[in-house]
Protein backbone atom coordinates (compact mmCIF):
# COMPACT_ATOMS: atom_id res chain seq x y z
CA UNK A 1 0.00 0.00 0.00
CA UNK A 2 1.39 3.38 -1.00
CA UNK A 3 1.11 6.17 1.53
CA UNK A 4 0.46 9.70 0.38
CA UNK A 5 2.04 12.49 2.36
CA UNK A 6 0.73 16.02 2.55
CA UNK A 7 2.45 18.97 0.98
CA UNK A 8 3.63 21.70 3.31
CA UNK A 9 0.76 23.91 2.14
CA UNK A 10 -1.80 21.17 2.87
CA UNK A 11 -0.29 20.66 6.32
CA UNK A 12 -0.55 24.37 7.03
CA UNK A 13 -4.14 24.54 5.75
CA UNK A 14 -5.18 21.61 7.93
CA UNK A 15 -3.56 23.11 11.01
CA UNK A 16 -5.15 26.49 10.30
CA UNK A 17 -8.64 25.01 9.81
CA UNK A 18 -8.39 22.96 12.97
CA UNK A 19 -7.21 25.95 14.94
CA UNK A 20 -9.95 28.28 13.63
CA UNK A 21 -12.54 26.18 15.43
CA UNK A 22 -10.35 26.21 18.54
CA UNK A 23 -10.08 30.01 18.32
CA UNK A 24 -13.83 30.49 18.56
CA UNK A 25 -14.19 27.98 21.38
CA UNK A 26 -11.25 29.52 23.28
CA UNK A 27 -12.54 33.07 22.96
CA UNK A 28 -15.97 32.11 24.30
CA UNK A 29 -14.34 30.06 27.05
CA UNK A 30 -12.33 33.03 28.33
CA UNK A 31 -15.58 34.72 29.40
CA UNK A 32 -16.52 31.62 31.40
CA UNK A 33 -13.18 30.50 32.84
CA UNK A 34 -11.43 33.77 33.72
CA UNK A 35 -14.15 34.95 36.17
CA UNK A 36 -14.11 31.51 37.83
CA UNK A 37 -10.42 31.94 38.70
CA UNK A 38 -10.77 35.57 39.72
CA UNK A 39 -9.46 37.27 36.57
CA UNK A 40 -11.37 40.35 35.49
CA UNK A 41 -10.44 41.04 31.88
CA UNK A 42 -11.96 42.98 29.03
CA UNK A 43 -13.09 41.42 25.74
CA UNK A 44 -10.05 43.07 24.09
CA UNK A 45 -7.64 41.49 26.57
CA UNK A 46 -9.32 38.12 26.07
CA UNK A 47 -8.92 38.52 22.31
CA UNK A 48 -5.19 39.27 22.61
CA UNK A 49 -4.68 36.21 24.84
CA UNK A 50 -6.62 33.96 22.45
CA UNK A 51 -4.75 35.32 19.39
CA UNK A 52 -1.40 34.58 21.05
CA UNK A 53 -2.32 31.00 21.96
CA UNK A 54 -3.90 30.47 18.54
CA UNK A 55 -0.64 31.46 16.81
CA UNK A 56 1.26 29.05 19.06
CA UNK A 57 -1.26 26.31 18.26
CA UNK A 58 -0.98 26.82 14.48
CA UNK A 59 2.80 26.65 14.63
CA UNK A 60 2.73 23.58 16.87
CA UNK A 61 0.26 21.76 14.59
CA UNK A 62 2.29 22.55 11.48
CA UNK A 63 5.63 21.48 12.97
CA UNK A 64 4.22 18.23 14.38
CA UNK A 65 2.50 17.36 11.09
CA UNK A 66 5.70 17.91 9.11
CA UNK A 67 7.70 15.86 11.63
CA UNK A 68 5.27 12.94 11.47
CA UNK A 69 5.16 13.10 7.66
CA UNK A 70 8.95 13.01 7.51
CA UNK A 71 9.08 10.16 9.99
CA UNK A 72 6.48 8.14 8.05
CA UNK A 73 8.25 8.50 4.70
CA UNK A 74 11.81 7.91 5.93
CA UNK A 75 13.36 4.82 4.26
CA UNK A 76 13.89 1.95 6.66
CA UNK A 77 17.34 0.54 7.29
CA UNK A 78 17.91 -3.04 6.26
CA UNK A 79 20.37 -5.46 7.78
CA UNK A 80 23.33 -6.33 5.57
CA UNK A 81 24.46 -9.97 5.67
CA UNK A 82 26.75 -12.37 3.92
CA UNK A 83 25.14 -15.18 1.88
CA UNK A 84 25.50 -17.49 4.90
CA UNK A 85 23.36 -15.11 6.98
CA UNK A 86 26.12 -13.72 9.19
CA UNK A 87 26.32 -9.94 9.72
CA UNK A 88 28.49 -7.91 7.36
CA UNK A 89 30.79 -5.79 9.51
CA UNK A 90 32.97 -2.76 8.89
CA UNK A 91 35.49 -0.99 11.10
CA UNK A 92 33.58 1.96 12.58
CA UNK A 93 35.80 4.95 13.28
CA UNK A 94 33.35 6.28 15.87
CA UNK A 95 32.83 3.02 17.80
CA UNK A 96 36.46 1.96 17.13
CA UNK A 97 35.52 -1.69 16.53
CA UNK A 98 34.06 -3.83 13.78
CA UNK A 99 30.29 -3.24 13.80
CA UNK A 100 27.41 -4.69 11.80
CA UNK A 101 26.19 -2.27 9.15
CA UNK A 102 22.72 -1.21 8.04
CA UNK A 103 21.87 -0.16 4.51
CA UNK A 104 19.51 2.69 3.58
CA UNK A 105 19.17 3.01 -0.17
CA UNK A 106 22.82 2.65 -1.32
CA UNK A 107 24.42 4.01 1.84
CA UNK A 108 25.92 1.94 4.65
CA UNK A 109 25.73 3.01 8.29
CA UNK A 110 27.09 1.67 11.55
CA UNK A 111 24.24 -0.16 13.30
CA UNK A 112 25.43 1.18 16.65
CA UNK A 113 26.19 4.91 16.20
CA UNK A 114 24.74 5.60 12.74
CA UNK A 115 28.02 6.83 11.21
CA UNK A 116 27.92 6.64 7.40
CA UNK A 117 30.62 4.39 5.90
Amino acid sequence: METMSQTKKQSFTEALSNTAVGFIISYISTFLIFPLVGLNTSPGTNLVIVIYFTAVSILRGYVLRRWFNKKATKPRAERVTYPDGSDYKLQCFECEIDMPVKKIENNYFCSNCGLRH
